[in-house]
């Protein structure tokens, strides 16, 4: 049974316009990879063969599930769905700045989005087992949140848990379902914060070379520590991720 990307498919990824996920598209691309990229400004990216740019604002409910029609009409040979965008704000709840707007948009692109269009794209991937998959972007901030953004790593959490539950209602349609755990990446939602940052480049490839493998869980640089961490020394991975 072939493996995710181990032959030329229709790739559907949102956040493709800057960080980890212009990286992944054009690595997609370049390996002979279909690819419609969603985002906010997906038009405005230099036209590519095999480049479906579509934009949408993921913030949107309604607007992702126009976007999911047109899609499903035009596309119905969709083998890969990697829910890529991601919003951070690094703003506690209990910051004067702090904006309930910020929080519904953070909920929604993070972790509304993805599954409003996993679900729009489950009829064709389901046709495609064996070779159809879900890539869930998480993070290491799943398991060991930090201070500053309760928000966002509450999304991660819930995507991590998503991921695990899909895995499980798929399974007898071979339809895989793979969440990829990042450590602190260099990208413009990570610009100024911390340090020992891995490139955008070296996740995007360790990404794509994971779902080339049918990896269920990736995990990526440091974040290769986290299921020690989780099992053996739970507290130490709080102390180091809390103030990250």
């Amino acid at each position: 049974m072939p493996y995710p990307l181990s032959m030329p498919s229709k790739i559907m990824l949102t956040g493709g316009t800057s960080g980890i996920g212009a990286e992944m598209l054009t690595m997609l691309l370049a390996a002979g990879h279909e690819v419609i990229v969603v985002a906010r400004r997906a038009s405005e990216l230099e036209p590519q063969a095999g480049m479906h740019p579509y934009d949408c604002d993921l913030a949107d409910a309604q607007a992702v599930t126009a976007m999911m029609a047109s899609v499903s009409q035009t596309h119905e040979d969709i083998t890969v769905l990697i829910n890529n965008a991601a919003l951070q704000y690094a703003v506690p709840l209990t910051a004067e700045e702090f904006d309930p707007v910020m929080m519904d948009a953070e909920v929604m692109i993070n972790l509304i989005a993805p599954a409003l269009i996993t679900h729009a794209l489950l009829p064709g991937l389901r046709q495609h087992g064996g070779r159809a998959a879900v890539v869930n972007i998480s993070s290491g901030l799943a398991f060991f949140p930090k201070q500053q953004t309760a928000l966002y790593c509450a999304t991660k959490a819930a995507i991590h848990s998503f991921s695990q539950s899909l895995r499980y209602q798929l399974e007898e349609d071979g339809v895989g379902v793979i969440e990829a755990i990042l450590p602190l990446v260099d990208t413009p939602m990570t610009h100024g914060r911390g340090s020992g940052k891995i490139s955008a480049s070296a996740a995007a490839k360790a990404i794509l070379d994971g779902i080339g493998r049918g990896q269920p869980e990736i995990y990526i640089g440091k974040a290769k520590l986290i299921p020690y961490l989780t099992r053996l020394m739970p507290s130490l991975g709080r102390k180091i991720l809390r103030g990250s």
